[in-house]
């Protein structure tokens, strides 16, 4: 049994190691009081770090790059975009994520593959409450459907393994943003859970942005999210993302 756990723990890991591909985005605002949409496709090159749990197997390290990840990606669709009215700024901030990958191990001809389905969801509100802070609020939403298929019959008992899980949590915090010259502004984001399904949740980046003209810019910059979900014996998630992103902004 133990050698079925260490086998199945194996997929498990690489399983979680592509999963978690994510993405997110900064936004640009003229700083005016006039109604705006802002519009900013964009990816988050993560790198993971934590344990995951599956039903009654033993924690599984994951320590995982960017690279890792990538090398696996089927599909990947992230877009932020925020209606501004005033001093207020409704964002929603859907990805997601398809991964196919081939878990054969090495030496053998054939052997299991995995399907992956993710979504990572934020909808939030903010307030303009003096120049260049607003105090923002919302949910953030994490689904994560995974697949193995072609396990080896022994010594495992099963031929196949799905994983599918998903939570909410609630989240408050600020955003900061001040130009640094005439070409460039600089963007910084902090929050933490105030309720929802996950145990705590730290959530910061800092974006910097060349602005090419008064309505378009580049984004460049750095996310750090920490996330302890833990819903045993079904699954558990208590992971470190973080890595560098890049952006585009549309200012309408």
């Amino acid at each position: 049994m133990l050698r079925c756990q260490k086998i199945i723990g194996r997929y498990i890991l690489s399983v979680m190691a592509i999963a978690s591909l994510s993405v997110t985005a900064t936004a640009q605002t003229t700083g005016g009081d006039s109604k705006e949409i802002v519009f900013t496709p964009y990816l988050w090159g993560t790198a993971l770090s934590g344990t995951s749990g599956f039903g009654t197997l033993p924690p599984l390290d994951i320590d995982a790059s960017f690279g890792d990840i990538f090398s696996n990606l089927n599909m990947a669709l992230s877009i932020h975009t925020e209606f501004r009215n005033g001093p207020w700024v409704v964002v929603i901030d859907p990805m997601f994520v398809s991964i196919e990958a081939d878990l054969t191990p090495e030496g053998l001809s054939s052997g299991p593959t995995l399907a992956v389905d993710m979504w990572f969801v934020e909808l939030w509100v903010g307030y303009r409450f003096a120049d260049k802070w607003e105090v923002i609020g919302g949910a953030r939403y994490q689904s994560q459907d995974l697949d193995i298929t072609g396990l080896p019959v022994p010594p495992l008992p099963v031929t196949e393994i799905n994983i599918s899980d998903n939570w909410t949590d609630w989240f408050g915090g600020v955003r900061f943003s001040s130009d640094i010259n005439e070409k460039w502004f600089w963007t910084w984001r902090g929050d933490i859970l105030i309720a929802g399904d996950s145990d705590s949740s730290i959530n910061t980046s800092v974006m910097f942005n060349r602005r090419f003209g008064e309505r378009k810019s580049l984004n460049i910059g750095y996310r750090y999210f920490e996330d302890d979900y833990d819903n045993l014996p079904t699954y558990a998630w208590d992971m470190t993302q973080s890595g560098p992103i890049v952006g585009f902004t549309w200012v309408f």
